[in-house]
């Protein structure tokens, strides 16, 4: 089953890096077969609410911006990690720029990259006020889909990522990663690949390799959004 893209993007130098840009793609996403985490809860298992003051508003395509750099994403992020008791930390030097354009309201943007162990995050930046417009960490769809030694879905470990970077940069309170985990595993495995949640878009984008579908980009991204916007790309609740 195809899906569509909501929200639209920026392509950057790397094939990884988009912005939202108010509109539709014409990129295309499968449904992804894998099972469910352990971890992942719904909605009705526990609610949550971000921090009032994690987004603010910006003349970006969006209309909102997280209110957090990277630097500050990286710290937040690592501490998250240290109360974890797990390793493999952020090194704030090892992010890279990799190019600048501008968005379509003609906002100076900027994309950047960091290359981890299970994942590659990216993060498109405000030039002027070096605020995150969007985060995003991703894989190839057979280092996804693939299995551990262990037994140990990699599936499992790359959405815990995923839902750790949410759970930080959206601001959300301590035990709210389950229900953030079980947000990105529907985007990978039901028909809208795009979901709204708390006036967040979490969504999962893809990138053809045509020369090998192993070897398919994936990207989990989230990012803020208006009501308005909300509205006009008709985005399904979670």
């Amino acid at each position: 089953m195809i899906k569509r893209v909501i929200a639209a993007a920026l392509v950057a130098a790397t094939a990884l890096c988009f912005a939202a840009c108010g509109g539709k793609s014409s990129s295309e996403n499968s449904v992804i077969e894998i099972v469910k985490p352990k971890t992942a809860a719904t909605e009705d298992e526990g609610s949550i609410t971000a921090k009032l003051d994690a987004v603010e508003n910006s003349p970006n395509v969006n209309g909102k911006r997280f209110n957090i750099n990277l630097r500050n994403f990286t710290f937040d992020y690592n501490k998250e990690k240290e109360g974890l008791g797990e390793g493999n930390k952020l090194v704030l030097a090892n992010w890279n720029k990799k190019n600048d354009a501008k968005d379509n309201n003609g906002v100076d943007i900027q994309y950047w990259y960091y290359d981890d162990k299970e994942v590659s995050f990216t993060a498109t930046v405000e030039t002027e006020s070096q605020k995150i417009l969007n985060i995003g960490c991703g894989t190839t769809m057979n280092q996804f889909t693939a299995e551990k030694d262990n037994g140990v879905q990699n599936s499992d470990i790359i959405l815990a990522k995923a839902a750790l970077m949410a759970k930080v940069v959206c601001g959300f309170p301590e035990g709210s990663e389950s229900i953030l985990q079980d947000i990105f595993y529907r985007t990978a495995t039901e028909s809208d690949d795009s979901l709204w949640y708390r006036g967040y878009v979490f969504t999962l984008s893809t990138e053809e390799n045509k020369d090998d579908s192993d070897n398919d980009i994936m990207q989990f991204r989230v990012f803020p959004i208006t009501d308005d916007l909300k509205k006009e790309w008709k985005l399904e609740e979670y």
